[in-house]
């Protein structure tokens, strides 16, 4: 028995040993493969580049160089090629291939290490932020009944109405965003900003804290259907828009006026591959600098795009494609900025952790209807989503990823189509093509504020069977700092002014 227990030994030793070579040996052959796979991407790149040279080489009448060792036929076909082509000749049919779409045929599976980084300490940072404002939204009972009645106090009085687009202009407000401030400012001006977009083609940064139209960014090709700002330098700001001829556009806002700056274009980029590929959302990381600027914009196709702006170049950096046949309706960027909420057209909700580049999770409900507006509460705990469907808002738990309740919105409300949580993540505010409510955090049937009734399309036998709420945001930094200061905002397609409560 001892003989045999030895032979057993040395043969598990053996085997340990074999087993131990193997990995060694697969550890090397994987990285080879990982670094032979750099390089036949790193040659594509280059040869695309190369093919591109050439064809705007040939295109502006050059010729080619013939080859030395075919006998001067290879000069023959290039001269063939460099034909001049006739006034007369109709154009070519053959589409041109863009930045975007040779950046695809890459393998953009990956967001770079740089910007990964960068992202992380924001992360770092925005993560304290959040921690104390977690803390912050621990109320007692008579702190809860105190600033109910005191939000109900500043929002129930007279409204403001704001014209931002142009008079002749089709009226409708498609969207409407809160411009933030970087975190990596400290006390960089009091003003606050919104930026909209509409029918006008047209995005329109609003102060309103001045109550002064700060710029007007044009250029689109299409409605504006999704917007984004943060205030990068005290005399900077960065606004992103999405539009629906599928361009996605990086502008560079200067905030204060009179000043030598002007707004500039700092790049546009085609969202897909150009085939009716739409924004559904636009988003200017916290990270981005004037420096270097990151978008993150969902696609309608399904995918997560990643644009960076840097060295004067506004790129796409990072694709992620989900499963063949989800297709992206709204999208939401988490306030730690390394977590990507999008709504499909199915009524599910993908978890995205850019950390990783991967689906965290999937959640399943709102009776397979489209989810048409995403919301994700200051303190990081609550996602809310609405859809165009019958269905009530659903409140999702982002710690334990599945549904904590629902809510049923009155009759006087209309279809939900925006929705937004107040900077202290106390309160949520959801809008329809009637009227915005505004109710308490995890006693979600509690109504504290109800906002008048909003203009809604046209009349007739031109009116919209399904108005659509453009959006609804908040400002002020919460009842418990700056005085008690706290406004929201709200517009609605087919209607021209923006209505504000709250602001004198």
């Amino acid at each position: 028995i001892s003989t045999e227990f030895d032979t057993v030994l040395l043969e598990l030793y053996d085997t340990r040993k074999s087993l131990e070579e193997t990995r060694r040996e697969l550890s090397s052959a994987l990285y080879q493969n990982d670094a032979a796979v750099r390089v036949v991407v790193r040659l594509v790149r280059e040869r695309d580049e190369a093919r591109g040279a050439l064809e705007e080489f040939l295109a502006k009448g050059g010729v080619a160089p013939p080859a030395a060792t075919d006998g001067g036929e290879g000069a023959k076909r290039n001269e063939k090629r460099a034909a001049p082509v006739e006034e007369d000749a109709p154009p070519s049919s053959k589409k041109p291939r863009s930045n975007n779409d040779a950046a695809i045929a890459e393998d953009l599976s990956k967001i770079p290490q740089d910007t990964l980084n960068t992202m992380t300490s924001t992360w770092e940072i925005l993560s304290k932020n959040r921690r104390t404002i977690a803390k912050k939204s621990k109320r007692s009972k008579e702190q809860i009944a105190e600033q109910d009645k005191l939000l109900a106090e500043k929002l129930n009085g007279e409204e403001k109405k704001v014209n931002l687009g142009k008079s002749t202009a089709k009226a409708g407000v498609l969207c409407v965003a809160k411009i933030s401030t970087s975190c990596h400012l400290n006390g960089v001006g009091g003003d606050e900003y919104i930026v909209s977009g509409g029918h006008d083609k047209q995005a329109i940064v609003y102060n309103v804290t001045s109550g002064q139209i700060v710029a007007t960014l044009s250029g689109a090709g299409g409605d504006v259907t999704a917007v984004s700002g943060m205030v990068v330098t005290d005399k900077i700001m960065l606004v992103g828009t999405g539009s629906s001829d599928g361009l996605v556009r990086l502008y560079s806002v200067p905030i204060a006026s009179g000043g030598d700056d002007e707004v500039q274009l700092l790049g546009s980029e085609q969202l897909g591959k150009g085939e009716g590929v739409v924004p559904v959302s636009v988003v200017v990381h916290f990270s981005s600098t004037v420096e270097s600027a990151t978008v993150i914009v969902g696609g309608s196709d399904g995918s997560v795009n990643v644009f960076k702006f840097s060295e004067s170049r506004f790129k796409l950096i990072t694709y992620l494609k989900s499963e063949d046949g989800i297709n992206f309706s709204s999208g939401c960027i988490h306030p730690d900025g390394l977590i990507y909420a999008a709504g499909t057209t199915t009524g599910k909700l993908l978890i995205y952790d850019l950390k990783t580049q991967a689906v965290a999770g999937t959640l399943e409900g709102h009776d397979g209807s489209p989810i048409n507006c995403i919301s994700v509460s200051e303190n990081g705990y609550h996602v809310a989503t609405s859809s165009s469907g019958d269905s009530p808002i659903h409140i999702w738990d982002l710690r334990k990823l599945k549904l904590s309740a629902t809510i049923t919105p009155p009759s006087d409300v209309g279809t939900v189509a925006s929705l937004a949580f107040d900077p202290m993540g106390l309160y949520l505010a959801y809008s329809g093509e009637e009227s915005t409510k505004v109710c308490v955090v995890k006693d979600w049937d509690r109504v504290v504020s109800s906002l008048s009734k909003t203009k809604t399309g046209s009349k007739g036998n031109n009116a919209q069977a399904a108005p659509t709420c453009g959006g609804v945001v908040w400002g002020g930094k919460g009842l418990e700092e700056d005085g008690g200061k706290v406004w929201i905002a709200a517009g609605c397609d087919g209607e021209k002014p923006i209505r504000f409560w709250g602001v004198e």
